[in-house]
C-alpha cells in the first residue's frame, strides 16, 4: 500500500535530538479545527508514520533560491537535517522510527538514505544509469519498490528496484516495458510486488499486469487485464491491507475480489480518477463537471462490498476571470485514509496568481466516513497553479495537505521570487 504523506507547524523547527514524543490519540475524532500551514519556497514530500511521527523531504524548484533538507518531528519539535539538492523525491515509514528517502542527485543518480529512530544514514546510489522517470510505491513495513524509467540513449526499457526494511536493494530489469508507455507499481504487506502498464496497439492499448514475490526475482508471464480507448491512458494501481488489488486504466477500474484472483471489471470511472487505501477499503474519487460548477465523485470498496456512486462535494463555476483553467481541469484534488478507512479530501478551483480579492478563495478539506457520509469541511484558502494536493495521515494522527497556494503576504526574496511557494500544514486527529 502506499503509504506516503505530508505535515508541518507555523512555528519555526526546532532541533531535537532522539525520538520526538508524540501525544496519544484515540480513535479519529473529526471534523478537525485548527489548518495551521507552513510556507516555504520548496515543494514537499512527507510520509507520517503509524505512530504519528512525521518525516518530510524538502526541495525547491528550479529558479529559485535552493532549498534541501530532510525533516522529522511532530507538532513544534522538528529535526531537520540539511540534504544535497536533488530533483525526484519520495519518502516512506516503517515501524520504530524507520523511514526511507529516495531522490535523484543532480547528476541524475537514484540516492537514498535510511533513518534508524535517531538519525539518516549517509546518502548512497542504489541505481546510477540515466534515469529520467519514476513510480514509487511502499507498505505498513516501509519497504519499497520503485519503478525506474530509462532514456533511449540508456536503452529505453524499465528497471524494478526494491528495497525491505533491513534489507538490501534487489534491481532488476523488467523485459517488454519500454520506458516510455504509462505503467505502475504496487507493493502489498507481504512483500510482493506488482507491475501494471499499457502496451498499446494502434488507438487502444492493453492494461498488462505482472507479479514478482518477496525474496524472488521472477517475474510472472504478464496478463492482460482489459483494453482501454487510448494507447497512452492514464494508468495507478494500489493495494489494500488485505491485499487486493485495484487498477486504473484510463477511464475504466478493475478489482481482485480476493489476492487469490485476478482483477476484474467493476465500473467506468474517470481519466482523472485517484485511488486511496486502508486496511479493507479502497476509495475512487474523480472531478466531474455539472451543469452550473464541479463535482467531486466517490466509490467505496469496503472490504467485498462495493458501495454505490455518491458525490461528496460540488461547487458553482467561479467568474472566468479568477479560473487558471477551464473545465476538469480547473480541479485540483487529493485524497488519503486512515487504516480504518475513514478519508480525507483535499479538493479546489485552480485560480489564477495575482487575481484580485473578489475571487474567492475555493479550497477545502473533506473528512469522509466510511458510509459515504462527509463529517466536515476545512478551508485552506486557495490552489493555484501547481501539482495536485497531497493528502495523508497516520494511524495516529496527524492528517497532513500539502499544495501550491502562492503566499503572497511573504516577504519577496528576489525579483519574481517570492516565498512560500507551497502551504504544508497538519490537522490534528
Amino acid at each position: 500500500m502506499r503509504r506516503a504523506t505530508l505535515t508541518a507547524t507555523a512555528a519555526a523547527s526546532v532541533l531535537l535530538t532522539g525520538l520526538v514524543a508524540v501525544p496519544a490519540v484515540a480513535a479519529p475524532g473529526d471534523p478537525m479545527p485548527g489548518w495551521d500551514p507552513r510556507p516555504e519556497e520548496a515543494h514537499r514530500e512527507v510520509a507520517v508514520a503509524g505512530s504519528g511521527r512525521v518525516f518530510v523531504d524538502a526541495s525547491s524548484e528550479g529558479g529559485y533560491k535552493v532549498v534541501s533538507y530532510l525533516e522529522n518531528g511532530y507538532g513544534n519539535d522538528w529535526v531537520r537535517t540539511e540534504n544535497d539538492p536533488g530533483t525526484w523525491a519520495e519518502i516512506a515509514t516503517g515501524e520504530n522510527g524507520y523511514a526511507v528517502d529516495l531522490r535523484f542527485s543532480a547528476d541524475g543518480a537514484a540516492r537514498y538514505r535510511t533513518h534508524d529512530g535517531s538519525t539518516w544514514s549517509d546518502a548512497a546510489t542504489f541505481y546510477d544509469d540515466d534515469v529520467h522517470a519514476t513510480q514509487f510505491a511502499a507498505n505498513s513495513a516501509g519497504d519499497v519498490a520503485v519503478l525506474l524509467r530509462l532514456h533511449e540513449d540508456g536503452g529505453g526499457g524499465t528497471v524494478l528496484a526494491r528495497l525491505a526494511h533491513g534489507g538490501q536493494w534487489v534491481v532488476q530489469e523488467v523485459p517488454g516495458v519500454p520506458a516510455d508507455v504509462p505503467a505502475d507499481v504496487a507493493l502489498n504487506d507481504q512483500g510482493k510486488t506488482t507491475l501494471v502498464w499499457a502496451a498499446p496497439a494502434g488507438e487502444t492499448a492493453d492494461v498488462r499486469r505482472s507479479v514478482v514475490r518477496a525474496g524472488s526475482t521472477t517475474l510472472t508471464p504478464p496478463t492482460t487485464v482489459g483494453t482501454v480507448n487510448d494507447p497512452a491512458p492514464n494508468l495507478a494501481i494500489d493495494t489494500d491491507g488485505e491485499g487486493r488489488e485495484t487498477i486504473i486504466g484510463g477511464n475504466l477500474l478493475w478489482r481482485q475480489a480476493s489476492t487469490n484472483q485476478l482483477p476484474v471489471y467493476r465500473l467506468r470511472a474517470s481519466v482523472h480518477a485517484q485511488l486511496v487505501t486502508g486496511d479493507s477499503a479502497t476509495r475512487v474519487v474523480w472531478p466531474a463537471t455539472t451543469e452550473t460548477g464541479y463535482a467531486i465523485r466517490s466509490v467505496l470498496f469496503d472490504d467485498e462490498t462495493q458501495r454505490p456512486q455518491t458525490t461528496l462535494w460540488s461547487h458553482t463555476q467561479p467568474p472566468s476571470g479568477c479560473r487558471a483553467d477551464s473545465g476538469i481541469a480547473n480541479v485540483a484534488l487529493g485524497v488519503g485514509m486512515v487504516p480504518g478507512g475513514r478519508s480525507y479530501l483535499a479538493v479546489g478551483l485552480r485560480r489564477d496568481i495575482g487575481t484580485d480579492d473578489t475571487c474567492p478563495d475555493i479550497a477545502s478539506l473533506l473528512v469522509v466516513d466510511r458510509q459515504d457520509q462527509v463529517l466536515g469541511e476545512e478551508p485552506l484558502g486557495y490552489f493555484a497553479n501547481g501539482e495536485e494536493f497531497q493528502v495523508d495521515a497516520g494511524a495516529a494522527g496527524p492528517v497532513t495537505v500539502e499544495f501550491k497556494n502562492w503566499d503572497d503576504g511573504a516577504d519577496p526574496v528576489g525579483e519574481d521570487q517570492p516565498d512560500g511557494l507551497y502551504s504544508l500544514g497538519f490537522f490534528q486527529r
